[in-house]
């Protein structure tokens, strides 16, 4: 994925993922739609939430974004179905 944004000249300075799954290490704070991950970045790059803008395809990105307070969370999940990108 970073070799492909590399390519087309996009920086990624960050990745954040969550290694917990609830069934094997049980509950974690970084699974969405608990909002560390994203605490994480906003604590790390000193970011405003409130003038943030997360775009999520599933509704668990969408809740983990308000879960963190940021500030325009926008679901693409009817524009990938209805072929805008």
């Amino acid at each position: 994925m970073l070799d492909k944004f590399n390519s087309e000249r996009i920086k990624i300075t960050k990745v954040y993922y969550c290694p917990h799954h609830p069934k094997i290490t049980g509950s974690c704070d970084c699974r969405k739609p608990k909002a560390g991950m994203i605490r994480q970045a906003i604590e790390q790059f000193n970011i405003r939430a409130v003038n943030s803008v997360l775009i999520g395809d599933k509704k668990r990105d969408i809740l983990a974004g308000e879960n963190a307070g940021i500030g325009k969370n926008l679901y693409i999940q009817n524009l990938l179905r209805e072929g805008s990108f």
